[in-house]
């Protein structure tokens, strides 16, 4: 049973609209220099639109977080931003996010069960669907409804993994029937983003623990955040395992993950594959 307290706020953040790359881009590009100001003050700077009640700002602060791109302080009505090291990364080799790699790995940051959006993380963590499944819109209001407690707008979500939407590139999502999580292959330019993923989940979730299981990586929906059934999950960590990033054994039922690096070790190999 929730017992969590969601506020209309805190669920329906972006105010029904769905994340620009563009204001993405702007957001990160003011963090870089660690900019203090109030939401007119980064509207003024940023060309991004706002007003005293609305606006697509403050979603696109809070989208720039949620995505693990940056942090931000709210004090007196004023926004002090910070990049991540992932954004750092990310405004340094793809300042415009224009490639499939940087909005994959937006895309699974969003959806983490910890720090990502409530209506995004929900979808993986929380909805009973699986890969290639379909459930209905009503079904799906209905769970959203049941478990936040509060009036939600899926609007956002939807556009996002939508034609012309921030994520609908990727696939990993379809609304034209309802909800359908794609199942998807493994890409060779994409292992550095799996095993980021996989790494930063695993400092979240199994902090200090130098060897999990196949049960633990699946708990953590680190697969199906990237579509993957649990033949193609293997497929990945064995090439990460062929890049020696971890270990794997498989004389065990589950067989298990040790990991040889860091997080941080991988990140500045993200971009390293792209043609």
């Amino acid at each position: 049973m929730n017992e969590t307290i969601f506020s209309y706020d805190s669920v329906n953040f972006h105010k029904t609209f769905s994340p620009q790359d563009s204001y993405i881009t702007k957001i990160l590009e003011l963090a870089k220099e660690g900019y203090t100001g109030s939401k007119e003050e980064i509207s003024k700077e940023t060309g991004i639109p706002t007003g005293k009640t609305s606006g697509k700002v403050v979603p696109h602060i809070l989208y720039a977080q949620y995505m693990g791109l940056t942090t931000h302080m709210l004090s007196k009505g004023k926004y002090t931003l910070e990049l991540t090291d992932l954004g750092k990364m990310i405004l340094e080799n793809d300042k415009y996010l224009f490639e499939d790699i940087t909005r994959l790995i937006c895309h699974y940051n969003i959806c983490d069960e910890d720090t990502g959006a409530y209506l995004w993380s929900f979808l993986y963590n929380r909805l009973p669907i699986m890969l290639d499944e379909n459930m209905s819109e009503e079904a799906m209001k209905k769970k959203y409804k049941d478990f936040f407690m509060v009036k939600t707008d899926i609007g956002a979500l939807k556009k996002s993994y939508s034609n012309g939407g921030f994520f609908a590139l990727l696939n990993l999502l379809d609304f034209s029937e309802g909800i359908r999580i794609n199942s998807a292959y493994y890409k060779v330019e994409r292992l550095y983003v799996y095993a980021y993923a996989l790494f930063s989940s695993w400092d979240r979730k199994y902090h200090e623990t130098p060897e999990i299981t196949a049960d633990q990586i699946i708990a953590m929906k680190w697969n199906k955040r990237f579509g993957f059934d649990e033949d193609e999950m293997l497929l990945a960590l064995e090439q990460m395992e062929g890049k020696q990033l971890l270990r794997l054994n498989k004389q065990l039922i589950p067989y298990t993950i040790i990991r040889n690096v860091n997080t941080a070790d991988v990140l500045p190999h993200l971009y390293e594959l792209l043609n």
